[in-house]
Formats: structure tokens, C-alpha cells, sequence
């Protein structure tokens, strides 16, 4: 599976319309902060869920730190989607990306 940075990730969310991102973090998680219009997947959940999402668009999977990202990016990678893994999770985003997303 392909890595991106957050920077590389944040470039295909403005230029492309067929990319995505699938938070695979937990639901009390996801309550401390998301990047606005991800998808809200729990690694819990990915196998009942993973249904819902379109294999025609391209996904990066985002976690806190990028451990979990890679296990579900390796599941979906394994069902046919085009996933990459974002490289620091969501602690480098708010670092790097977007500091009103609290860190924990």
C-alpha cells in the first residue's frame, strides 16, 4: 500500500472529486475532531461496513498515529479498493494541516 503525507493527502482532497478519506478511528475519537467530510468507519466496523463505499474513488485511510490505518487500508486494499495509508494519522494533520483539530 502507498503512503501519503499529509500534504500529498490534503492536495488530492482539493484537487480531486473521486478521493475520500475513511477515519477508522473510534467513535469517542472521531468526537475530538475530524477533517470535515471523512468518512467515520471504526476499524471495529470495517468489515460490516466497508459495503457502503464506492470502489470507483480512491480512499486514504486515516487513524491517530497511522498503525490502524494500515491494517484497514490493508482489509479494503484486499476487497479491491484503491486505498492509500496517511502517513502520522490525524495527530501529524493537526500538526501540520489543521490545528483546530485537537490532539490527544
Amino acid at each position: 500500500m502507498i503512503n501519503l503525507s499529509v500534504f500529498e493527502t490534503k492536495e488530492r482532497m482539493d484537487k480531486k472529486n473521486d478521493f475520500k478519506i475513511i477515519d477508522v478511528r473510534e467513535n469517542w475519537e472521531h468526537e475530538i475532531g475530524a477533517i470535515k467530510n471523512s468518512i467515520k468507519m471504526p476499524l471495529s466496523r470495517l468489515v460490516e461496513d466497508c459495503a457502503s463505499l464506492d470502489q470507483s474513488i480512491e480512499y486514504g485511510v486515516i487513524c491517530h498515529s497511522g498503525v490502524r490505518s494500515l491494517q484497514g487500508g490493508a482489509f479494503l486494499q484486499s476487497k479491491g479498493f484503491k486505498v492509500f495509508n496517511i502517513e502520522g494519522g490525524i495527530d501529524k494533520w493537526s500538526l501540520e494541516i489543521d490545528s483546530s483539530i485537537d490532539r490527544y
